[in-house]
C-alpha cells in the first residue's frame, strides 16, 4: 500500500517537477516579477495590492504561479480585528479577485459570565492550484468582567474552489475544555497552529498543539495528516515540533528548529538547534553550542531557515545571530568572563549571515560553507539559489562555482523559488 502510494504521488507530481523549478520576486512598486532560473531573463509579472508589501511573509506561491495573500490575524481577536471585514487576495494564474476570509466573533450571556466563540480561516494554495485549503482555529471562551474562566479550543480543515465557494470539510480536531487559570487562555491553555509546504499543500499538512504562555511557548504534540484514499487521516509524531522550517515532498523528513527559550530581555539561555527528523529518527544538523561554545556570552546562533535539497541529502541552512561584531555583547546571565570566547564568538560574528550545507546521514557533517550570503533554496540537486550583497546568485555546490545576475533584492522574504 504504501510503495504504490509513494508511487501515486511522484506520478501526480511528475508533471509540475518537470518543468523545473520557477523564480518570482516581489517588487517595492507592490509586482510580483517572473524571472527565469536558469538565465535570469524575465518572464512576467502580476500587479498584487498594496497591503502585500507590508507583509510578504504572508504572500505564497506555487508552482503554477498562483499567488494568494492573506493578511495576518491572531486569537483572541482584536476590537478592530472583530468589527473590520477581512479579504484575501488571489491571482489564479489569469486574473485577481478578492475573496471573504472567514473570521468571526459571537458573543451572548451566560448567567454572570458571557460566552465568546471566535474563529479565524486562513487560506492556502493547493499545489495542483485546483482549489484553495482553508484552515481554521475556532475558540469558545467562558469570561467574567474581562476575565477568561474557561475556553473549548477546535480546527477543521476544509477546501473550496478558488474562489471561495464550494466548501468541503477535510478533517477536524477537538481539544478538551481548559480552566485559564490565570485569567488569560492562551498563557495556559493549549490551541493549534498548523503548517504546510511553501509550494501548497498537495498530500500532508501539520498539526501542533502549543501553550503560547507568558513567556515561552510549550509544544504539546504534532499530528501529520497525509491524504490517502481522498481521506485526510491524522498520525501522531512521536515529539511535538517547534519551529517548522521545511519537510520532503511527502512530508516523511521534516528540517525543524529548537529555539532558544530566552525571555525578559536575554538572548542565550538554551541551545539552539537544527534537526532532521524521519520516521521517528532524529539527526541533529546544527547544534548551537557544539559549533560555537558561546554559553558565557548573550548572544545566540541559530538557523534563520533551511531548505532540504531536493533528493533529500543535504540541507542549507541560513546562520544568524543575536549580536554584532562592532557593538558590545553582554556576559550570559549565568556567564563568566571569557576573553577566548569572546574573541572567538566575535571572530564568527564576522561571516554571518552565512550558509551551511550539511549532509543527512547519521553523522551530518558541513560540505560547503558560504559567508555574507543568504540562501533562498534549491534550483536543482546541484545548484542553491543565494543572495550575496543584494544580488541573485547561483551557487554549484558541487563544482563551488556561482552564476551571478544583475537582479538586485532586499532579501529573501521577497524571493519565491518553487
Amino acid at each position: 500500500m504504501k510503495i504504490r502510494y509513494v508511487l501515486a504521488l511522484l506520478l501526480v507530481s511528475a508533471p509540475v517537477l518537470a518543468q523545473g523549478r520557477r523564480l518570482w520576486i516581489l517588487r517595492s512598486t507592490g509586482e510580483m516579477v517572473e524571472y527565469d532560473p536558469t538565465t535570469f531573463a524575465l518572464k512576467g509579472q502580476v500587479k498584487l495590492p498594496s497591503e502585500a508589501l507590508k507583509s510578504p511573509a504572508n504572500v505564497s506561491v506555487n508552482r503554477l504561479g498562483q499567488v494568494l495573500f492573506a493578511a495576518p490575524i491572531s486569537m483572541p481577536l482584536s476590537e478592530s480585528d472583530a468589527a473590520s471585514p477581512h479579504k484575501a487576495w488571489i491571482w489564479n494564474g489569469k486574473a485577481g479577485a478578492f475573496i471573504d476570509q472567514a473570521v468571526t466573533q459571537e458573543s451572548e450571556d451566560r448567567g454572570s459570565n458571557q460566552s465568546v466563540t471566535e474563529s479565524v480561516a486562513v487560506p492556502f494554495l493547493s499545489e495542483n492550484g485546483n482549489h484553495l485549503y482553508w484552515f481554521t482555529n475556532e475558540a469558545r471562551r467562558l469570561e467574567r468582567e474581562g476575565v477568561d474562566l474557561s475556553t473549548a479550543n477546535s480546527f477543521q480543515a476544509s477546501q473550496t474552489d478558488l474562489e471561495g465557494r464550494a466548501r468541503e470539510v477535510l478533517a477536524s480536531a477537538r481539544l478538551p475544555e481548559c480552566r485559564c487559570t490565570t485569567g488569560s487562555c492562551e498563557e495556559t491553555c493549549p490551541a493549534f497552529t498548523f503548517w504546510s509546504p511553501e509550494t501548497g499543500v498537495q498530500n500532508f499538512f501539520l498539526l501542533t498543539q502549543f501553550v503560547a504562555g507568558q513567556t515561552t511557548p510549550v509544544y504539546k504534540a504534532t499530528s501529520r495528516y497525509q491524504l490517502d484514499g481522498g481521506k485526510w487521516t491524522p498520525s501522531a509524531l512521536p515529539d511535538p515540533l517547534q519551529r517548522l522550517l521545511d519537510a520532503n515532498a511527502i512530508g516523511s523528513m521534516i528540517v525543524e528548529a529548537i529555539p532558544d527559550t530566552s525571555c525578559c530581555g536575554w538572548s542565550n539561555e538554551s541551545n539552539d538547534q537544527t534537526l532532521a527528523v524521519e520516521a521517528g529518527k532524529i539527526r541533529t544538523v546544527f547544534d548551537e553550542q557544539a559549533t560555537y561554545k558561546n554559553t558565557d556570552y548573550d548572544v545566540s546562533f541559530y538557523s534563520v531557515n533551511a531548505r532540504l535539497s531536493p533528493d533529500a541529502s543535504r540541507i542549507a541552512m541560513t546562520m544568524v545571530a543575536t549580536a554584532q561584531s562592532n557593538k558590545p555583547i553582554q556576559l550570559a546571565q549565568q556567564g563568566e568572563a571569557n576573553p577566548e570566547e569572546a574573541q572567538r564568538i566575535r571572530k564568527s560574528l564576522l561571516n554571518l549571515p552565512a550558509i551551511e550545507i550539511k549532509t543527512v546521514d547519521d553523522t551530518p557533517h558541513r560540505i560547503a560553507f558560504l559567508p555574507h550570503a543568504v540562501l533562498v533554496g534549491w534550483i536543482s540537486d546541484k545548484e542553491l539559489l543565494i543572495i550575496e550583497n543584494h544580488l541573485l546568485v547561483a551557487y554549484n555546490q558541487a563544482a563551488g562555482t556561482r552564476r551571478k545576475s544583475m537582479i538586485r533584492v532586499e532579501g529573501a522574504a521577497q524571493v519565491f523559488l518553487r
